[in-house]
């Protein structure tokens, strides 16, 4: 897996690179305030290439926050995402929370943001659909609309390697082997999302946050990842079915998933705003 490298910088943000012989592609660039040593890592794996992708699994701040930084480090990348994520990066409703949050994480580091970057920044240039194949010499990067955390979330596999880079639609792996749901956008899309990712051939797996599985991390993820996911939209009908109001709800979600290591991969406000979505997306359906 020499033309694969884990270029993470933190636990709580992403890039993961893939060299192809002709072009080269990062899958997403993570956390806007680790942003310079995220960049050091992909320059050094690049070894003096350019970079010629930002593929984005979706458009939430802790996976494309750094975009802008990475636009000035490389002129010339394309950011490519899905027709739904296109929109939402031209919103203003979107790009004002991708400040906010990434204010917020920073803060939880001690450290300080350039926040001077224009909003311009954060702006598709190409545009993928399901079953798109981006060729990167030697290898190609297959595109799989996998909505369920987001809208417009995208997983990427590459046939020669049989990887898949998976977004957070089935769930997010927690150190103690734990799947976290992670649907705020459709339980139903998230179930025929993870089908479709397993019902792909693959010797490695790479997780959000995480890189490369272990063969024991790979071992069955899907299987548990529809288990947690199922539990997870049981539990809130359990306590509709109970009459508990929103907050009430909210509180019971927070106590059962809050734990002191999954808030360390994301702000409490990140993640009040998630369990929001979880609660109401599961009751709407």
């Amino acid at each position: 897996m020499h033309r694969y490298v884990n270029c993470i910088a933190h636990n709580s943000s992403e890039g993961q690179l893939l060299l192809g012989e002709k072009r080269t592609a990062l899958f997403d660039c993570g956390m806007m305030f680790c942003a310079g040593e995220t960049i050091r890592r992909v320059r050094n794996a690049l070894g003096g290439r350019p970079l010629d992708y930002i593929f984005l699994t979706h458009t939430h701040y802790d996976h494309i926050g750094a975009l802008p930084f990475f636009r000035a480090e490389w002129p010339g990348v394309l950011a490519v995402t899905s027709e739904t994520g296109a929109a939402n990066l031209l919103k203003d409703t979107p790009r004002r929370v991708i400040r906010e949050f990434s204010a917020v994480a920073a803060g939880t580091q001690g450290v300080t943001l350039d926040m001077t970057y224009g909003d311009e920044a954060f702006q598709a240039d190409v545009i993928v659909r399901d079953g798109d194949a981006v060729p990167l010499g030697g290898l190609t990067v297959e595109v799989l609309e996998t909505p369920g955390h987001t809208r417009d979330s995208l997983c990427h596999y590459i046939p020669e390697l049989a990887l898949l880079l998976l977004n957070e639609t089935p769930g997010v792996l927690m150190p103690d082997g734990a799947v976290y749901p992670c649907y705020l956008t459709g339980y139903g899309d998230t179930i025929r999302s993870i089908e479709k990712c397993r019902g792909k051939e693959i010797a490695f797996l790479s997780l959000p946050h995480r890189g490369i599985a272990a063969a024991e991390d790979a071992d069955g993820f899907f299987d548990r990842a529809l288990a947690a996911n199922a539990a997870c939209r049981e539990f809130i009908l359990d306590m509709r079915g109970k009459g508990l109001a929103e907050d009430e709800m909210l509180d019971l979600f927070c106590r059962q998933y809050g734990s002191d290591v999954l808030l360390t991969f994301q702000p409490r406000e990140a993640f009040f705003a998630n369990a929001r979505a979880t609660i109401a997306c599961t009751l709407r359906e």
